[in-house]
């Protein structure tokens, strides 16, 4: 039987040209030597982009939410790209009484193009973890862009040969999937050679070729001899216990098949394996029409739920992509709504916001930004309401600095 989240989004990145047989809607991607174009026009960006430097600025009459609640009226002080205490003769940006909140983070996305970086920039996705890509060039093509998302990123994700995942979009090499546990640390090996700072493997469902149990355990446990985290796709129940039995560190997706019960969820607590549940493309999958006619969505809003009352670490990710056709998910936008779903699914708001600023943060080992405070990189969001009282505040965007950089073409939203 093949899960619905067999979609699109992992790895979709632009590869070669290859339609996916497994999904109601053959999809076409770019050749080789298109997504090497897309890399080098990504490139070029990067050198005309004219950027200036991060300016001297005050952020006044300002509420801070400082992770856990929102503070009295300030000012924030930013210098060299970072937040500082105090800077002379700063430009002065009047907040207007707004919230000011550290730039959010998607904790599951596939970004291709430069374009998408401007997408996330303009609705406050200041940093973007990419699951996985290949040829390497892409995810490359999309670092040091100043003023734009910064963006982490797995390699080539493990796969097993023939998998629905190694047969996505051009198809995985077959020196690049896996069918030992012996070929773990040289997979590893390669991931962090092409610049990875985590490792992604993949868990497809029972049924159809998927990496062995002996094998993840041997990705899980070559990735911390390296020091570096492992975010497993699992989304179905089989693939979670799975996972959890490899020890993964993130567990991305939740069931669309079957809940999770209270076994597996005390296994999340007892190991302090963090859930990034993406709920934003299962209700994509309900909207375009899932082949078996179940409503994933909810399945997965429950397990989500079930979660968060566990209290096990949730971080907020969309698995936003450039798929054609009705598996597509748009760049920044689709983080404001999976906040608001995580607080349909049970998460208080402030556990929202937390769950895309300084958790994101903490569990990627990215300590310098996530929270606005005194040192930490100058990634800020300033909106307009109260997003504690109305997690859709976070919308009311007014303005976005990226290292210190303001984005000044804010899009509508």
């Amino acid at each position: 039987m093949l899960n619905t989240l067999t979609f699109i989004a992992f790895l979709l990145l632009a590869l070669p040209g290859h339609s996916c047989p497994h999904v109601e809607h053959s999809r076409s991607f770019p050749s080789y030597n298109d997504a090497l174009e897309i890399a080098r026009s990504n490139n070029e960006r990067r050198v005309t982009r004219q950027v200036s430097a991060p300016a001297k600025t005050a952020i006044t009459n300002v509420r801070v939410f400082d992770g856990e609640k929102l503070l009295p009226l300030s000012t924030v002080f930013i210098e060299g790209g970072v937040i500082v205490p105090y800077a002379s003769e700063a430009t002065v940006v009047d907040g207007n009484g707004g919230v000011l909140l550290s730039g959010l983070i998607d904790a599951h996305s596939h970004p291709v193009s430069v374009e998408h970086l401007e997408n996330f920039a303009s609705y406050g996705v200041t940093t973007a973890m990419v699951m996985g890509c290949y040829p390497y060039d892409i995810c490359h093509s999309l670092q040091n862009h100043p003023g734009l998302t910064d963006i982490r990123f797995a390699g080539q994700g493990a796969v097993a040969p023939n998998s629905t995942h190694a047969l996505l979009g051009a198809g995985v090499p077959l020196n690049e999937t896996i069918t030992s546990p012996s070929q773990a640390p040289d997979f590893i090996a390669r991931q962090l050679e092409a610049g990875a700072t985590f490792i992604k493997m993949i868990a497809e469902d029972v049924g159809s070729p998927t990496l062995s149990q002996e094998t993840m355990n041997a990705l899980v446990v070559a990735a911390h001899a390296k020091g570096v985290r492992v975010a497993c796709h699992a989304a179905d129940y089989s693939a979670v216990d799975r996972a959890l039995t490899a020890q993964t560190d993130q567990s991305h997706h939740v069931p669309n098949d079957f809940p999770l019960n209270s076994s597996l969820i005390s296994r999340f607590v007892a190991q302090n394996t963090i859930s990034v549940p993406t709920l934003s493309i299962f209700l994509q999958f309900d909207i375009g029409g899932r082949p078996d006619g179940a409503h994933g969505f909810d399945v997965a809003t429950a397990s989500a739920g079930a979660l968060n009352a566990a209290k096990v670490p949730i971080l907020a990710g969309t698995d936003a992509n450039n798929v054609p056709g009705p598996f597509s998910l748009a760049f920044g936008s689709s983080l404001h709504t999976e906040l608001e779903l995580l607080v349909q699914a049970g998460l208080s708001t402030v556990e929202a916001l937390r769950s895309a600023t300084v958790l994101a943060a903490q569990h990627n080992l990215l300590f310098d930004r996530g929270v606005v405070a005194s040192g930490m990189r100058a990634d800020l969001l300033l909106i307009s309401g109260d997003p504690i009282a109305n997690i859709s505040a976070t919308r009311d965007i007014q303005r976005v600095w990226i290292g210190g950089v303001e984005y000044t073409t804010v899009s509508g939203n």
